[in-house]
């Protein structure tokens, strides 16, 4: 009797602890634009890597010091281990041929080769402890984490739309805040908060079942939305709701959804004549970043010419130069405007912000066709997780449209080094495969 209510006690306390670890490490994603990011750099601007860091030892020695890896947390583990030796490998031929272990800029290989394959590393860990904590939830409990950041996130934008200094200490500088700015919750620009938030947004409207709810969390994603001043994130919204819709029709039920498409279309298309291309030709005009974006977008692929297995993590300070200079004589060469190339060349001549402006499109930079290969087997396979489930058809519809938002967001949008939300859709998709 005694033994029967120890175990009871013990279980009680599992879930408790799972439960907590969950909700911490769902709520160290949204938070990345920590002031201490000064001394610690980007990484520092989130507590991800302390949390999933702390998590992933107290998970160990629980375990007895064995590795339990679902098959998630092992791709990640692989890409990271197979990427990291090729740039190491990388780095060492450099230092033979080159005779110094200095990039152009003064930069040392082997330090850059550990800061930027760390994020990977984190990726990992993240990845591996919620997708524990998360074993020991019912599913009530896990969509509970959910909604609980979700409604932090609200009262976050409520807050610094009224009372933006309150969050001083969440941002390493409040430049920008002012009347009729752009929100930017914990994040550092509009369009990681964007994102950030569509993502949780979605997950509450898939794991939800009131209708109401659902209406209210849509007229809050539109809201919030105009908040931040991410045009961009909605139309990539819409964009993926029409993918999945698609992929999830008969034919006859193709050529009848026109009626609902063609609307769709004219609306889209009346935001991108009256909104988008005004301020594609502003931003031309006024030298910001949809010049550097296509550039850049370009540096990544015509990269996997030059280098397929990548620029590496430590030497894409040296080797970019080539590609990027393709990239400008195509840029120049083919795009019916001039771009302007100031943010470019100044990544030529001190390489400060040198990066694709886009996750993907910089992990195939630095690690080539095996980036290439790993993020298209990696949501290919949360795709099929959803197909092969027994959900219910509404939550799968939500969960592949959060699923495209993320994909097209990291292909054309954002960068991920700290953008950890991207990683949530993966996580739940593979909760409820394995609890459905």
């Amino acid at each position: 009797m005694y033994s029967n209510e120890l175990n009871n006690n013990n279980r009680i306390n599992h879930i408790g602890t799972s439960l907590f670890g969950l909700l911490i490490i769902f709520l160290a994603a949204v938070i990345n634009d920590l002031p201490i990011q000064i001394y610690l750099g980007t990484l520092g601007s989130s507590p991800v890597w302390l949390v999933s860091l702390f998590s992933f030892i107290i998970i160990i020695i629980q375990c007895g010091f064995r590795l339990h890896l679902d098959e998630l947390s092992k791709s990640f583990l692989v890409y990271y281990l197979l990427t990291l030796t090729i740039s190491s490998l990388q780095c060492i031929w450099y230092y033979f041929v080159e005779g110094v272990i200095i990039n152009k800029f003064g930069g040392i290989i082997f330090s850059k080769l550990l800061f930027a394959s760390s994020y990977y590393l984190f990726y990992f860990l993240f990845i591996y402890s919620a997708i524990y904590f998360s074993r020991a939830l019912k599913a009530s409990q896990f969509k509970k984490c959910i909604l609980s950041i979700t409604f932090l996130l609200i009262t976050v934008l409520c807050i610094e739309f009224f009372w933006p200094n309150i969050l001083i200490l969440f941002h390493m500088t409040m430049d920008g805040y002012g009347a009729g700015s752009r929100l930017r919750l914990l994040s550092p620009e509009p369009s990681m908060a964007a994102f950030t938030f569509n993502i949780f947004m979605l997950l509450t409207i898939a794991l939800c079942y009131s209708k109401i709810l659902k209406i209210i969390i849509w007229v809050i994603i539109l809201s919030a939305n105009i908040l931040i001043g991410s045009k961009a994130s909605l139309l990539l919204i819409m964009s993926s709701g029409v993918l999945v819709f698609y992929f999830n029709m008969s034919l006859l039920q193709k050529i009848k959804s026109l009626i609902i498409i063609i609307p769709i279309v004219i609306g889209v298309s009346y935001v991108i004549f009256n909104t988008v291309l005004p301020a594609l030709a502003v931003d031309v005009e006024k030298f910001t970043s949809v010049s550097t974006r296509l550039i850049t977008a370009l540096w990544a692929i015509i990269s996997l010419i030059y280098y397929p297995l990548g620029e590496g993590y430590g030497t894409y300070g040296s080797y970019f130069i080539d590609p990027l200079y393709s990239a400008i004589n195509l840029a120049e060469h083919f795009l019916p405007f001039s771009p302007n190339l100031s943010e470019v060349e100044k990544m030529l001549t001190t390489g400060e912000s040198l990066a694709a402006k886009s996750g993907v499109l910089f992990a195939i930079v630095q690690s080539g066709f095996i980036a290439l290969i790993f993020f298209i087997l990696v949501y290919f396979r949360s795709f099929r997780s959803i197909r092969e489930s027994k959900m219910e058809l509404s939550m799968k519809l939500m969960l592949r449209m959060t699923l495209w938002y993320s994909l097209l967001s990291v292909l054309f949008a954002v960068n991920i080094e700290t953008l950890y939300a991207f990683l949530l859709p993966f996580i739940t998709v593979e909760y409820f495969r394995n609890n459905y």
